[in-house]
């Protein structure tokens, strides 16, 4: 059972009538790029979708309408993040390392021609110019991390040990902008470093110690703006451990990390950095992966003293946005250190923002300790794994309204980067041709 299952009953508190539904997956739409010009970005609403581009172009796809907007035809830098804010609605991207744009969403849209503001990421520009061979940004929901590491002439040498110096621009978003913090450090010098994921607390990535291929995946935590000279956490890997695909931060300390190809293993983020979930997605190497958080809420049995029916899923933004929330009994939900109490007689609660990992019932239980991850594969397999359970949802080059010269020429024959985003509704897949909209119809 889902959020799609149980917005059908809205006006039924009598939750033991809902039956479980089938699906099939659909071609829907699709977002066109000009060949070479890879998508570097994706950010999925319940309204929207939009890409950004190597080059720089910005294009939303708007679901009501179904119709593609132009937001921005080039910039000076590749798009490195989009993010999308319900509470604001405004459009976040980031524009290489060099800054970030406000873009305000008010329709109607029209192309290229969206209000923005520009908020750099330097100081000034000669800045950038020092420092932007070695600089990378990644960008969460609700922050930007810009990483900036110093070789050569700025090496320090303490204990016999050469370490390279770093200097980290933690921006958290406020009301208008982001707010910068300063977080400066030291990491061992080895051969090079891979960044693989930031959440908007904690950094994850890959160091490379020896050319015997032995690295430790580093996970830190730089949201408190302190100073750090160790790695909070090191996973030990060697040669045989493969390479590492790709790694994603989950909520309640958790991280996923996917390696030699398409086994995929679950680890607390603690000093033992204890297993504790390990599959193998159904399919060969895995390019892309997805986590559908808030879902768990709603896959676990319910009875009408606790149901709660959340009418918009929790991509928008880091605090997932209730606009409605329907109470069939009272209840107590704890957000953070307050609380909210909801009675029989307060049928629906409008716009009430949770911070989605905090949420809980009375009974403490934590719905987000186990979330389907969605993995995407190689040959164009999309699975979902929940509860212990792997499952094939859909193949790409079996969906029918796909043009066949498309699937005869691949779609993820580049090399790109590519990406896949979700709210079980609609699937965005990003390909060399563009991103392919995919959505689940009951049958």
């Amino acid at each position: 059972m889902d959020i799609y299952e149980l917005n059908r009953i809205e006006n039924d508190t009598n939750v033991n009538n809902i039956q479980i539904k089938n699906y099939e997956y659909l071609y829907y739409d699709y977002i066109d790029i000009t060949l070479g010009d890879p998508i570097s970005s994706i950010c999925l609403t319940s309204k929207y979708v939009i890409i950004g581009t190597m080059t720089g172009a910005i294009k939303l796809y708007y679901f009501t309408e179904k119709r593609i907007y132009k937001i921005s035809k080039n910039n000076i830098e590749n798009i490195s993040g989009l993010s999308f804010s319900t509470a604001e609605k405004a459009l976040f991207a980031c524009i290489g390392d060099v800054h970030y744009l406000k873009y305000e969403m008010k329709e109607p849209f029209m192309d290229n021609s969206m209000p923005y503001s520009k908020h750099s990421l330097y100081e000034t520009n000669s800045q950038h110019n020092y420092c932007c061979d070695n600089t990378y940004v990644l960008m969460s929901p609700n922050s930007i991390l810009k990483v900036s590491i110093f070789q050569c002439d700025l090496q320090e040498k303490i204990d016999d040990d050469v370490y390279i110096l770093y200097d980290i621009t933690f921006l958290k978003k406020s009301t208008n902008a982001y707010n910068k913090t300063k977080i400066e450090g030291r990491i061992k010098s080895t051969n090079y470093y891979v960044p693989l994921d930031f959440d908007g607390n904690y950094f994850c990535w890959v160091e490379y110690i020896n050319d015997k291929q032995d690295r430790n995946i580093c996970i830190q935590n730089i949201s408190t703006g302190e100073k750090y000279e160790i790695i909070d956490i090191k996973i030990p890997i060697d040669k045989d451990y493969g390479h590492v695909n790709h790694a994603k931060l989950l909520k309640n300390n958790k991280v996923l990390i996917i390696h030699d190809l398409n086994k995929c293993e679950i680890y607390e983020i603690n000093e033992q950095y204890d297993k504790i979930d390990s599959f193998s997605h159904l399919g060969d190497e895995v390019y892309s992966v997805d986590i559908l958080y808030g879902y768990n809420l709603l896959s676990k049995s319910y009875n009408k003293n606790n149901l709660i029916v959340p009418f918009n899923n929790f991509n928008d933004d880091e605090c997932g946005t209730y606009n409605k929330i329907k109470v069939s009994e009272s209840h107590k939900i704890k957000i953070k250190s307050k609380e909210l109490r909801a009675s029989k007689s307060d049928k629906k609660i409008d716009t009430l923002n949770m911070i989605k990992y905090n949420l809980q019932l009375d009974n403490n239980e934590n719905y987000y300790d186990n979330y389907p991850i969605i993995t995407l594969d190689i040959d164009g397999n999309v699975n979902k794994y929940e509860n212990k359970k792997e499952e094939k949802l859909f193949n790409l080059y079996e969906i029918n309204g796909i043009y066949q010269d498309f699937k005869d020429k691949k779609f993820f024959d580049m090399g790109y980067m590519y990406y896949i985003k979700t709210n079980l509704e609609y699937f965005c897949i990003t390909t060399d041709h563009g991103c392919f909209i995919i959505k689940r119809e009951e049958i």
